[in-house]
């Protein structure tokens, strides 16, 4: 059973990109870790995944009768459709971003990446398979709705051989960035009130707007690690009294 657990996908550990170092290798890590972390307003993104479930839900229900037991035709393409459907939705409102800490002597290293979701089209695999079997049980019992059962599998089907093969689908859900930051740079330490996120502000010159402007640095972690990565963060900026309050993360 371990083993199982250990081989779903988000059960496997961090790795990071092929490509990417670290700047300052030369030096000792203070604290490193890896994470996936939902970089957004997580209330916002719930509070949407709540009312698409109960819209679609309801328009599944009602317009395709998904839950009337004498309309096979309507189970067979409609559930497939349906899970299909509010899986799109969850992989939008609870997508993750990893990340990899490295806080050194010098400063912080952060790289942030994204990877094309292999739960997503591992989905689609095992639903295109269920939905295949349910099928067979439905055409045996009536073989007049071969033609149109065959069309909820089949659609989902074609739908994960053309994401499993294509470039643009993985640029699309591809993305690196890798920055670094000296301790010097940070004005004021946050702890957020309702998630274990620690805010490091500073100030920058935006280039965009010629101005200088505010910007923050995001270190997502888990409630465990909080107190370490606090520890270090005030061993080096000991002049900086963290605050507990909420603020916005982007």
């Amino acid at each position: 059973m371990n083993k199982f657990t250990q081989a779903l996908p988000w059960s496997q550990s961090i790795e990071l990109p092929d490509h990417h170092q670290w700047k300052h290798t030369n030096q000792h890590a203070l604290l490193e870790w890896k994470i996936k972390a939902r970089s957004y307003n997580t209330t916002v993104a719930n509070s949407m995944f709540i009312f698409l479930f109960l819209f679609t839900t309801i328009l599944f229900g009602w317009m395709g009768e998904i839950f009337n037991p004498n309309s096979s035709k309507s189970i067979a393409i409609g559930i497939p459709f349906y899970i299909l459907t509010m899986a799109a939705i969850y992989g939008t409102t609870h997508q993750k971003t990893k990340f990899a800490y490295r806080l050194t002597e010098t400063g912080i290293e952060v790289c942030e990446w994204k990877a094309p979701g292999k739960g997503w089209i591992i989905t689609l695999k095992w639903l295109t398979a269920i939905a295949a079997i349910a099928v067979l049980f439905i055409v045996a019992l009536d073989p007049s709705t071969f033609w149109v059962a065959l069309a909820g599998p089949g659609g989902i089907g074609l739908l994960y051989l053309g994401l499993a093969n294509s470039s643009k689908f993985q640029e699309m859900h591809t993305e690196y960035h890798h920055r670094t930051h000296e301790w010097a740079r940070y004005k004021k330490i946050s702890i957020h009130s309702s998630r274990p996120v620690i805010g490091l502000h500073f100030d920058y010159f935006n280039t965009h707007f010629q101005a200088m402007d505010k910007g923050t640095l995001f270190l997502f972690c888990k409630k465990q690690q909080l107190a370490a990565a606090l520890r270090e963060i005030n061993r080096k900026r000991p002049d900086l009294q963290p605050i507990n309050e909420s603020f916005d993360i982007y």
